[in-house]
């Protein structure tokens, strides 16, 4: 969302910066309307999957109370994987398994509200996306593949799991053959 997009929603002059000048000093103003959130969330260089997983870690502590938290499953993220210029890959938490997206190097998107939801068609299908946000990283779009968790699922199997889930999205489907069980195509295949 560009800013004059969110000065019209909050019935804002289209050119105003929510700025005054006072003598030869310019003082920012925070608008009652602005958030951390309403600028642009720019690209990540370098594989953001370390980065993720601390913020995830760190969230840890507060989902402890969750009916469905596991701690014998670890916060892990493989590497991510550059996409189309966007980084894609999975995050592991005690709670959750998710597919994310985050911008790849040089991107820059425009900034959502969160919760929206926005379907991205990747190689093994379309997936539809929530867009989220947490203090390290300020939005990514983040698509639950398991949650709760399975209760029979190991740490190690679940770390395996996001590997196989992050080669799987980004995969292509194969069609599978059914074959034809009439007697003439049994009788031609003898004959080969």
């Amino acid at each position: 969302m560009t800013y004059n997009q969110t000065n019209a929603q909050h019935n804002l002059p289209p050119d105003s910066d929510c700025s005054d000048t006072i003598g030869k000093t310019d003082v920012q103003k925070t608008s009652p309307f602005s958030t951390a959130l309403s600028a642009t969330c720019t690209d990540f260089n370098e594989d953001p999957a370390e980065l993720l997983q601390a913020a995830m870690q760190n969230i840890t502590e507060d989902m402890q109370e969750l009916p469905f938290y596991r701690s014998d499953i670890p916060c892990f993220c493989p590497p991510f994987i550059l996409f189309e210029g966007q980084w894609i890959g999975t995050v592991l938490t005690p709670w959750m398994l998710s597919l994310v997206v985050l911008p790849g190097p040089e991107q820059e998107w425009d900034m959502r509200e969160i919760g929206e939801k926005i379907a991205l068609q990747l190689p093994y299908r379309t997936f539809t996306f929530t867009v989220s946000g947490i203090e390290q990283i300020p939005q990514y779009l983040s698509c639950s593949l398991l949650s709760p968790l399975d209760p029979q699922l190991s740490g190690e199997q679940a770390i395996q799991l996001s590997k196989d889930c992050l080669r799987m999205v980004l995969s292509l489907p194969t069609r599978q053959n059914t074959p034809n069980l009439s007697r003439r195509n049994i009788f031609q295949a003898m004959l080969k």
